[in-house]
């Protein structure tokens, strides 16, 4: 995995520096322009001036076979090392397990256990050992006890990492000593193994899994959200760059029983004068916690990073960090909690990795004078140029459309996640809407690739993406759509032994009737609607629904790739489904009551459109109007009933609900759409109230990749820009102004930007721009029956179609054409 990762961070440099030159502020930035990373020049990547610790996770050799029934056994871990001379100080940093008893030289140092309340499934011990050293060969014996749960490569903390820095706490040195391969470990010790002169010879070697910060799956699932109290920790992959942002507002000033001084420079970058520094005046060097000063900042909007400070005291310090995306978060259940952090003399510091708008710091002890050159964010993002773009004349639009565009940005970090706050993770079914969404505004190809390959996993496919069946049918829409749009044969090649595994092992959920039995037993999952989550009627009905779409796009991948026999075969199995969904789902005027369903029935074809009439009358047209609890539909099914209602032929409602919806949001100060939303909820307290994973509260998350679904739609169903073949060789344009005025946009495409500017004057007036290798068919508004429009002043004919209401043209040459009317 480790090859591969830094071969992916070869060609990952090859691609930012194909994007040209940056610069520091776009030429013409869109109304509402969001994202404070936009336009940065030559941005700086981690690789640039971090190199990844060599200290490695590692577990016993016996880890592999000792099953889930060993998790809560004790763990035993030995290492010599030698050394010279003594420091004068020393310290010794262990992370991974909930408890550990360190041993050094055969003295027990201690018991330490981590906080079982803690959401840092990671955390660090730090102890001076410097006492307890000597000069030649010393021994560093632990006994570590792991705490169940967790996710990923680090799922069951069955792993540790340590360190020894000649230097005091939080203090970055050379180690004298790290964790990796030549370690011993064992889950059997006998009597005096913690003993200096004890003969660990019949213990194995330890496993070593890599560097702490070697790879993207040890920073996922907020696994290493308790390593900012590790030295030199920066658990970044290196093609992410940074920068530094100043409070936006100082809130809820506290000085309990310190006086501050320039507060202000706060909003400032770092200070060079010290005269203009942030400065705590103590009356005594330690305060009282329930006296400790406190500040609030407030960076204005959504933002994915950490805090950092920089102390420019002669003394230690100790503070307090958390974090809210919201006020009510801040105060009342940060998600990651209250983190201390000690800082070393005029040291650097940073809190955990997460996203957030407000912090709390709280000064807890330090000198009489404790000041700061900088306490500010360090944003930590993905260095992408927008390459998409839409206005039109409703401001509430193009803000969505901003809105939508930055937080699919934000969950662009180590891989695509699904948020930067909680999960951390890649998940299928928000990259099926996300990705859309990095398609139209960046055109992104590295991490897109880089997410997808880690989603399906190796050959043989022998498990469901995520665990989700519904999500492996998301994984081969998604790769459909992406294919469509980046035209990357080379890597949907590679997947194409994948693909037919795959389809493979969705093809077991069916019994000989073709019913949807969940053979594999997985757990489903559509939507957190009441029964639509968990292995329910209605939710193996609505799996079934996306298991056609998903058989459509792969049989259409599959021929794609020339292989034609297993592209009949699953096209076969799609229309034998869609007529087994038709008679087991179809209730005689709709797909059962839900909006979910019968939006997906719709979008997968096993909808028939003589059905859509009815539909549209018994479910659909209740999108929109007041919902009670087991209705409740997130944003990220949101997208696929915006879809739906286009399908339908009613863009005018849906484009009324994105202003209700997603605008609804706004309206109550989103900066990023959220996980969860209904306008029928609380707004006294929104976050607190809002509802996802069958429950409520703070955890939820206010920026969400899977929410932000009118980005694309906006750009698919008013600009009507759609590829039909891969890279956009083919596209289908069909521009519908709806309720506008006006609307213009470019659609980035592997040839060169589409461009499509629509004015409403004397009907639709298009000028549309396409560059070269892209074959265009342009469904233009007429007067049912007029077989012609003017392009470019010349009478051009097409082909009628949507009952003789629109001309299909062929645009086949690179160009500025100019449509309308007679």
């Amino acid at each position: 995995m480790g090859i591969l990762f830094c071969r992916h961070v070869v060609v990952l440099f090859v691609f930012v520096l194909s994007l040209g030159p940056f610069s520091v502020a776009q030429t013409t930035p869109p109304p509402g322009g969001l994202d404070p990373t936009r336009g940065v020049e030559q941005p700086q990547l981690f690789s640039s001036f971090h190199t990844p610790l060599p200290e490695q996770y590692i577990r016993t050799h016996d880890d592999s076979a000792a099953g889930i029934e060993r998790q809560a056994d004790p763990r035993f871990f030995r290492a010599s090392f030698k050394l010279g001379a003594v420091p004068h100080k020393a310290t010794l940093y262990v992370a991974g397990p909930s408890s550990v008893d360190i041993y050094v030289n055969g003295v027990l140092l201690g018991n330490f256990t981590a906080d079982p309340l803690s959401r840092l499934s990671i955390q660090v011990v730090k102890v001076e050992v410097a006492s307890l050293l000597h000069s030649g060969t010393n021994v560093l014996a632990i006994e570590a006890v792991r705490r169940p749960g967790g996710r990923g490569i680090l799922r069951r903390g069955e792993v540790l990492a340590a360190k020894i820095i000649p230097q005091g706490p939080g203090i970055l040195a050379s180690p004298i000593l790290t964790s990796g391969p030549l370690w011993k470990g064992t889950l059997h010790a006998s009597e005096g193994w913690q003993r200096a002169d004890f003969s660990d010879a019949s213990w194995e070697p330890v496993i070593a899994i890599g560097s702490i910060e070697d790879d993207i799956d040890f920073f996922q699932w907020n696994t290493d959200a308790g390593l900012y109290e590790w030295p030199g920790y920066e658990g970044a992959s290196p093609y992410l760059a940074h920068m530094y942002l100043p409070a936006a507002a100082i809130l809820d000033v506290y000085a309990g029983n310190g006086k501050y001084e320039n507060v202000d420079a706060l909003k400032d970058q770092p200070q060079q004068d010290r005269a203009r520094e942030f400065t705590i005046n103590f009356p005594s060097a330690d305060s009282p916690s329930e006296s400790a000063p406190g500040i609030t900042l407030d960076f204005g909007l959504e933002i994915a990073g950490r805090i950092e400070l920089i102390s420019d005291s002669d003394a230690p310090a100790s503070v307090s960090i958390q974090y809210g995306e919201s006020m009510g978060e801040l105060k009342d259940g940060p998600y990651l909690g209250v983190n201390v952090l000690h800082l070393a003399p005029h040291g650097t510091g940073h809190g955990p990795k997460s996203a957030f708008r407000y912090a709390r710091i709280r000064f807890l002890s330090g000198d009489k004078v404790l000041s700061f050159r900088a306490i500010h964010l360090e944003s930590i993002y993905y260095p992408v140029r927008y390459r998409g773009s839409f206005e039109s004349s409703d401001p509430v639009l193009n803000r969505i459309w901003e809105v939508g565009a930055y937080p699919a940005h934000l969950c662009m970090q180590d891989g695509i996640w699904d948020a930067p706050k909680r999960d951390r993770a890649d998940w299928m079914g928000d990259i099926d809407v996300s990705g859309r969404v990095i398609d139209t505004a960046f055109a992104d190809r590295f991490l897109m690739e880089d997410t997808m390959t880690r989603l399906i996993g190796q050959s043989p496919i022998e498990q469901h993406v995520n665990g989700i069946p519904g999500y492996s049918a998301a994984w081969l829409t998604g790769l459909a759509t992406y294919y469509r749009h980046s035209g990357r044969n080379e890597y949907v090649d590679a997947m194409h032994g994948r693909i037919v595994e795959l389809l493979r092992l969705m093809d077991r959920d069916f019994d000989k009737q073709n019913h949807f039995i969940n053979h594999t037993h997985a757990w489903l999952f559509a939507d957190w609607a009441l029964d639509l989550n968990g292995d329910t009627p209605q939710a193996r009905a609505i799996t079934a629904l996306e298991y056609v779409r998903a058989y459509r796009d792969g049989a259409w991948l599959l021929r794609a790739l020339g292989d034609t026999k297993n592209a009949n075969h699953f096209d076969e199995r799609a229309k034998t489904l869609t007529q087994a969904s038709r008679q087991t789902s179809w209730t005689g005027g709709a797909y059962g009551a839900r909006w979910q369903t019968n939006a997906m029935a719709v979008i997968s074809g096993v909808a028939d459109p003589a059905q859509f009439s009815s539909i549209w009358g018994n479910a659909l047209s209740n999108v929109g109007k007041p919902t009670w609890r087991p209705d409740v539909i997130t944003p990220y099914y949101g997208a696929y009933v915006l879809d739906a209602m286009a399908r339908m032929n009613h863009r005018g409602d849906a484009l009324a609900w994105i202003r209700e919806y997603w605008g609804g949001m706004l309206a109550e100060g989103a900066t990023s759409f959220w996980e969860a939303y209904d306008n029928s909820w609380s707004k006294k307290n929104p976050h607190v109230d809002l509802q996802a994973d069958n429950t409520a509260g703070y955890f939820v998350s206010l920026a969400h990749g899977w929410s932000t679904g009118p980005t694309y739609w906006l750009t698919e169903q008013v600009l009507g820009i759609r590829p039909t073949e891969p890279g956009f060789s083919r596209v289908e344009i069909r521009p519908d102004l709806v309720d506008l005025a006006w609307a213009s946009g470019v659609e980035p495409t592997p040839s060169g930007p589409i461009k499509v500017d629509l004015q409403r004057e004397h009907g639709l007036h298009a000028v549309i721009e396409l560059p070269a290798g892209v074959e265009a068919t342009v469904f233009f508004p007429v007067t049912p029956g007029t077989n012609h429009v003017l392009i470019n002043d010349m009478r051009s004919s097409g082909t009628l179609a949507e009952d003789r209401r629109r001309l299909a043209v062929l645009l086949s040459k690179p160009g500025k054409y100019e449509i309308r009317a007679e």
